[in-house]
Order: structure tokens, then sequence, then C-alpha cells
């Protein structure tokens, strides 16, 4: 017997919004532009916090509050995705096991990039094993984690990877607990942030230089 959903149109898989879209593949265009604002603004105004669960429950909100009204609110059923996330019933103790040693960890290695990565990827392995929301974990998982590392000097440039890399990093965590796909990818997306501010100067002459050429 399917348990009921309260999240979803009652007889569908569409998520209850506030634009009353019931049709799923409308209301994933929707959910992409009203989020694709809010996660740029965030871009150039991190949400301030303590990087705890409040924290990343604020910054869900903030990326979801135009198109969902429990954006930022502890999902109250079970899911998964062939296997089931945390338990409702174990969020809040489990959020606290993560979030307890997660900044405090990576800012103590942030002078070690290879220990800052290491402590990313298995903090960010946990956070994702929490899942704690109905939807939107992990866009709202990787601003946190890009927030995290300014606050720790690194740059999080995800460009370097690929959604399907990400997948099968998450799934290898999650299924086997091994963190091995998501230290390979932050070894390559987390860029020191002198690094990157002078990649980015060498790159913004580079184009003045070549627009200069087209004068």
């Amino acid at each position: 017997m399917r348990v009921p959903d309260k999240y979803v149109y009652p007889g569908t898989d569409v998520l209850i919004n506030k634009f009353g879209c019931k049709d799923e593949k409308k209301l994933q265009r929707l959910e992409m532009l009203s989020t694709a604002g809010n996660l740029a603004h965030l871009q150039f105004y991190p949400l301030n916090g303590n990087f705890d669960f409040k924290h990343l429950k604020d910054i869900h909100h903030f990326i979801f509050q135009d198109i969902y009204d429990w954006a930022g609110e502890v999902r109250t059923v079970d899911i998964g995705k062939g296997n089931l996330f945390c338990r409702v019933q174990h969020i809040e103790s489990y959020a606290k096991t993560v979030f307890d040693t997660f900044f405090p960890l990576c800012y103590k290695n942030r002078n070690d990039k290879k220990k800052f990565v290491v402590e990313l990827a298995n903090h960010y392995a946990d956070m994702n094993a929490l899942h704690p929301f109905r939807e939107g974990n992990g866009r709202a998982q990787r601003e946190f984690a890009r927030e995290l590392c300014l606050k720790c000097e690194y740059v999080l440039d995800l460009t370097k990877t690929k959604h399907l890399e990400m997948l099968n990093a998450s799934i290898l965590s999650f299924d086997t607990g091994d963190n091995s796909g998501f230290v390979s990818i932050f070894s390559k997306c987390v860029v020191p942030l002198t690094e990157y501010k002078e990649y980015q100067a060498k790159l913004t002459r580079s184009l003045l230089i070549l627009s200069e050429d087209d004068m």
C-alpha cells in the first residue's frame, strides 16, 4: 500500500507549489527559472550563518522560497533513491553529528588543501545522506559547501565537474560509504582563493587585449 505524501497533489507525483502547476514538466521549468535568480544572488551575497543545520535550512529557504511553502523546513516523510535517506525521526540527531564537526574540521585544515578536501568530502557525503528536505537537497548542499569553502579561503568551482560525476559519487558514497568519488571531485574543484583571483585577473586582461584588437 502506497503511503500518502502530503507534499504532492492527490493522485500525482507533482509537488504542491505556489504556482498551482500540476504538470510535472512545466513545474520543472518553473522551478529552474524561479531558483536560478536566487542562486545567482547568492553568488554575490552569500547568506550569513554559522555553517550549522540552521544555515543549511536558511539557504534552502532562500533558494526555494518563491515556489514551495515548505522551503527551508525539514521533511516529514521518508524519501529515498534506491535506499532510504535518513529517516524522519533521526534527522535532527543525525544533523547534529554532521554539523557539529563540519565547519570546525574544515576550517582547522584550511591551510592543507588535501586534508581540507578529505574533510569536505566526508562531511558533504554525510550531509547528502541526511537529505533533510522533500526536494532541492542537492542545490542547497552545493551552495552550503560553496559558502563554507569561501569562508576557508577556497573557491568551489563545480564547472570543473559534471552532473553525472557528482551523481555517481553520491551513489557510491550512499550505497557503500566510499567517499573517494567526492574526494576526486573536490580535489579538482576546490581552488585556493588566491590562485582563483590570479586566474580571473589574467582572464580579464586577456579579454581586454582581445577587445582592443577588435577596435
